[in-house]
This record gives C-alpha cells, structure tokens and sequence, in this order.
C-alpha cells in the first residue's frame, strides 16, 4: 500500500519487473456518499419543516401581498407628490383604512343588516333547492364528493371554521404588511443575503421582476373586483333580488380568485333569487352568464393589459393543486402564488436556458 491510496503490485518475468498500480478511491467515494446522504437528510427535513410551517409560511406571502398593494397605492401618490418612500406607503395604508372605516360608518348598519338577513335566508333558500332539485340527488353527488361520514352541517361548519381562521389570518396579514411596507427594501436584501453570492444576482433581478407582475395582477383583480361588485350589486337591486348589497360584497370579493371565483360568488345569489320565484332564479343566472361574458372578454382584458399573462389551464389547474395542498388559505392566495410561481419559472429556467 503507497500514501495517497494507491496500490501497487511486482511481477517478475525472466528476471524482468513489472509494476501494476491502481487507485483506490475508497476513502474519497465514502466521503461523497456521506456528504450526498447528509444532503439528502437535509432537504428531507427542509421539506417537512416546511409542510409543518404551511400556515405560517402563507401567512407571510399574504402579508407580502398586503404590501405589494401598499406599494402600489403608494407610488402612485408619490406621482401626485415628492413624498419618501416609505411616508408614501404609510399614507397609502392610512387611506385605505380610512376609505374602509368610511364606508363601515355609512353603510356598516346596512351592511350587517343585509349579512344577518342572508344568513338567515340562505339555509331555507338551501332547502327549496334541495327540494326541487330532489334530497336523493342532492345526496348523491354530496356523497360523491364528500369524504366519508361526512354530512352537510359538518361540512357547512367546516366551511365557516376556516372562514374564521381565514380572517384572523387576514388581520395578521395585514399588520405583517404594513411593517414590510414601511421599509421592503431591509427585507429584501436580507433574503438575498441568505443564497450563495453566485446567484444573488440573479435572484435579485427575477424577484423585482416577479414583484412587479404580482402588483400588476393585484391592481387588475382589485378593478375587476370593484366592476363586480357594482355591476352585481345594480343588476341583482333591478332583479328584485333581496340582500343585493351583502350579494355584491360577496360576489367582488370572491371575484379575486381567478376562474373559480365568479362561479363561487353567483351560486348565494341564484338560491336567494330562488326564493322569490323560479323566475327570478332564472333571470339571476342569465345575468350573471351575461356579466361574466362582458368581464371575461372585456373588463378582465382591459385590466390585464399591462399585466401577466396566464395561460387558463395553468391557472386552473395552480388553484386546485394549493386548494388540495393547503385548502381554504391555499384556494384564496391561488392566485398570487400562481402568478409568482410563473414569474419564477419564467425568469430563472425559461428565458436564462432560451437566451443560452
């Protein structure tokens, strides 16, 4: 055995030497497999600390998205005045705030009335639902797609629970924001910080990149979301619908999940309208098929045009993948993280390997 790891053999023939040597990299490929099994134990325990961090994790991306709109507001007050930075943002925060308490204190009794009355008139709407469209197929395809054992009522608690959780998430959210709002650029860099100084670079130009499609796309929902609510809102008070303003709240609010969303928000209208007359029903669907037409073809490209362009399938496809992943929060925040997701994929692996 020679130093280094090397072994060598003599032969003789005919009094001639003859030496063979090889490499013995035992000691050297024991070291590299210890190191990959040692890297593997690691991203293992990455991803399950991760899974188990789901909640607070999309806690903070939510809290990432409340300051992207901050940001947003606040340049463009910044256009109307040479304010700083982060004066901007705090102003940008107080309006929003104070638009939002302005509105509770004008329409809040109106608001909460019409609330209380559509909780109180959806299960009965639920019922001449159930009974005209027959309990035996109303319970099939609730069996269908229902886990095993569980009913109705559980699933409707289910449902409020994490409405529950998804709004005391949302307070959290929106205090986390605002402290990144007044100052991103500390976070910023002490998250690229964190990766090898190879990649800073490029991972610092990829997330502004992907910070400006994700404030694009929230400006575009956020004007999708208001057409909804004030077309609903007219369209359902001409219909004779009752509640047609807590109606209009919920459709333009659920008008931020992407595809899914405007079906989410129509189904409350159409059993409401159901319990005036199966008329009313039936001009309540015509007209949010119309309403999604228009805003499907018109309003959603004119909000979209300076935006991130998602393929459908995509998008459909992003949402129901975080709705199994992570559910109600994961379905809500679908579209951030898909529009992110894009945005990361595109400038890290698709333009870097289209432009090699």
């Amino acid at each position: 055995m020679l130093p280094g790891g090397r072994s060598e053999l003599v032969l003789g023939v005919n009094g001639n030497a003859f030496r063979l040597s090889r490499e013995l990299p035992v000691t050297g490929s024991l070291a590299q497999f210890s190191l990959r099994v040692l890297i593997a134990i690691a991203l293992v325990v990455c991803a399950l600390l991760i899974w188990q961090l789901q909640s607070v994790l999309l806690l903070i991306f939510a809290a990432v998205v409340v300051a992207v709109v901050l940001d947003a507001f606040g340049n463009a007050l910044r256009k109307l005045a040479p304010v700083p930075e982060g004066v901007s943002r705090l102003l940008a925060g107080i309006l929003i705030a104070s638009v939002l308490i302005g509105a509770a204190l004008l329409f809040g009794r109106q608001i909460s009335a019409q609330l209380s009355q559509l909780g109180d008139t959806l299960p009965p709407a639920w019922e001449n639902f159930v009974d005209w469209a027959g309990p035996d197929r109303v319970e099939n395809v609730i069996d269908d797609f229902a886990p095993d054992g569980t009913s109705l009522a559980s699933m409707v608690q289910t449902m409020f629970g994490a409405l529950t959780d998804a709004l005391s998430g949302l307070v959290v959210a929106v205090l986390g924001g605002v402290y990144i709002a007044i100052n991103p650029k500390t976070y910023h860099k002490g998250a690229i910080r964190l990766l090898p100084q190879r990649a800073r670079d490029r991972v610092d130009a990829a997330s502004r990149k992907t910070g400006k499609a994700l404030r694009d796309w929230l400006l575009a929902q956020l004007i999708s979301m208001l057409a909804t609510f004030l077309v609903v809102y007219l369209g359902l008070t001409l219909l004779g619908v009752p509640s047609a303003l807590a109606l209009a709240i919920l459709a333009g609010l659920f008008e931020f999940v992407p595809l899914l969303g405007p079906v989410l928000g129509a189904i409350p209208a159409v059993l409401i309208a159901g319990t005036v007359g199966i008329d009313t029903a039936l001009w309540t669907i015509g007209f949010f098929i119309v309403w999604q037409q228009i805003e499907g073809n018109a309003v959603a490209p004119l909000a979209m045009k300076f935006a991130v362009e998602i393929p459908p399938a995509v998008t459909l496809f992003c949402l129901l993948i975080f709705g199994v992943l992570f559910g109600l929060p994961g379905l809500l925040l679908g579209g951030p993280l898909t529009v992110v997701l894009w945005m990361a994929i595109k400038t890290l692996w698709v333009e870097p390997r289209a432009s090699g």
